[in-house]
């Protein structure tokens, strides 16, 4: 990833939170309010605010919730 912008682009088209999670980890240099607001809304869900390692690991708490209850469909 280059930029916050193909971090976003590459978080909207992962097919999986497991996916999501990795490529949210390796967005971490492009962390900002906005990258965290843009990919919480993506997944309908609101990180409150604060510090932002602190909302990171919120978002990443969330994605791991919800890859816990994801279900592969093949």
């Amino acid at each position: 990833m280059n930029s916050e912008l193909d971090a976003i682009m590459a978080f909207l088209d992962a097919d999986t939170y497991e996916e999501k999670y990795n490529l949210l980890a390796a967005a971490h240099e492009f962390l900002s309010d906005h990258l965290i607001n843009t990919l919480a809304a993506s997944m309908d869900v609101v990180i409150p605010e604060g510090d932002l390692e602190s909302r990171f690991e919120e978002l990443k708490s969330c994605i791991l919730t919800f890859k816990r209850f994801e279900v592969s469909r093949r």
